[in-house]
């Protein structure tokens, strides 16, 4: 058969080394961001680029507008709908009945 153009996972090991290294890099990230620790022990760390990254919050400029109201016009009451009767009876011990064209085995 001819080539579909599509290559099998054995083929292209680079994309799953590629993916390895995505998830290595943010377990390495996560972990030093938790276990990131001063030697002086002080709790401000204004020099420090990783603390300050992980301190940043966002400021809102302006304040959220109020969900808008809604006025009540009028009370509408709902008509229950209308039992209309049904034409079409069916009998309660109702069977298929066999096949037309029955075929002998």
């Amino acid at each position: 058969m001819g080539h579909n153009g599509l290559r099998s996972r054995a083929e292209c090991p680079w994309r799953i080394l590629l993916a390895l290294l995505c998830v290595l890099l943010v377990v390495v990230a996560g972990t030093v961001q938790v276990a990131h620790t001063h030697a002086d022990g002080t709790d401000t760390h204004a020099n420090c680029s990783l603390c300050a990254a992980a301190h940043i919050s966002v400021h809102l400029v302006q304040t959220p507008a109020p969900a808008p109201t809604a006025a009540v016009v009028a009370v509408l009451e709902s008509i229950p709908p209308s039992v209309v009767p049904s034409a079409l009876s069916t009998f309660a011990l109702f069977t298929r009945p066999p096949p037309a064209a029955a075929v002998p085995a």
